[in-house]
């Protein structure tokens, strides 16, 4: 089977975290994907990472938390507001299914994603060869449970209104550390 037989709709909820205190909407994704360590895409290509449930969020979150920044950076890092989206995506691909992967071909899924490389290169086929708006992804913190996901959404071949795929958001509370 081609990769389009792979292709399903998908809905649900999914969580969100976004700098406590900041100006920015939870749906203002001008910023999603720019950082340089994104393990699904390369600096710059937009991109909407969003948590499986609320360990997979602290997860994610501790992957990329950091104790030497800037005081303003730190702060932005230490306290994040969380947020519960409903969604509804035409097209995502999930590269949980050993199917999906044979298909590719991938080896030694999921523990092969460990590799930025791998993800990455992964992540560009499929976004720039199929009609994929998003992958559901094994989360790196729980590679032993593929129960546990994290969705990442290509904006680009999203609707540019977000309220179009998103039917509720919801606040969760927040996250501190320290």
């Amino acid at each position: 089977m081609t990769l389009a037989g792979h292709l399903k709709s998908w809905s649900g909820a999914a969580l969100r975290h976004i700098p406590a205190g900041s100006s920015l909407d939870v749906l203002d994704f001008r910023y999603a994907g720019r950082g340089a360590d994104n393990r699904w895409n390369e600096p710059g290509a937009l991109t909407l990472y969003l948590a499986g449930d609320e360990g997979v969020l602290i997860a994610e979150w501790g992957r990329h938390f950091a104790t030497s920044r800037t005081a303003q950076l730190q702060q932005m890092t230490v306290e994040r507001n969380a947020f519960s989206i409903e969604l509804s995506i035409d097209y995502v691909l999930d590269l949980r299914s050993e199917d999906v992967c044979n298909a590719l071909p991938i080896d030694n899924a999921p523990y092969c994603f460990a590799d930025i490389n791998v993800a990455r290169a992964t992540a560009h086929f499929v976004r720039s060869t199929t009609a994929a708006q998003a992958l559901l992804v094994p989360s790196m913190g729980f590679l032993d449970d593929l129960e546990r996901w994290c969705l990442v959404a290509f904006l680009e071949k999203l609707p540019p209104d977000p309220r179009s795929f998103i039917s509720a958001v919801t606040p969760r509370g927040p996250l501190r550390w320290g």
